[in-house]
């Protein structure tokens, strides 16, 4: 049986209409049920960007996969855009092999993922 996987809401209120959450543990079929609610109660009803900080998510199955599709999916049906961030050599080459890296917005850092989702202002 896997560790638990925890997601964290750690949003910064000075970034509007953006939602940052951190997911740490193992994330695989035993406990994949129990992270797409925690994930989905935490996006909630509300639109805006999503960015995932996968920094500490030390295992992802095909299950979990599945999970960040779903989010994927309630956020861009909102009107949001999902970015990972983070993420670990063996899942980023597990996303560039599906072709999973295209459909999520992938970045090295927060800051990167934030800057990435808020258009540049003009001079």
């Amino acid at each position: 049986m896997s560790a638990a996987v925890r997601v964290t809401d750690v949003s910064d209120p000075a970034v509007e209409e953006m939602l940052l959450l951190a997911v740490a543990g193992e994330l695989d079929y035993s406990n994949a049920e129990r992270f797409h609610h925690d994930l989905h109660q935490a996006i909630g009803q509300a639109g805006g960007d999503l960015v995932i900080d996968l920094t500490e998510l030390t295992f992802c199955d095909s299950t979990g996969i599945q999970t960040f599709l779903n989010a994927r999916k309630a956020v861009q049906d909102r009107g949001g855009n999902i970015v990972l961030v983070n993420l670990h050599p063996r899942l980023e080459r597990l996303f560039h092999l599906t072709g999973l890296l295209q459909a999520f917005g992938v970045q090295p850092t927060v800051a990167d993922a934030v800057s990435s989702l808020r258009p540049s202002s003009p001079s």
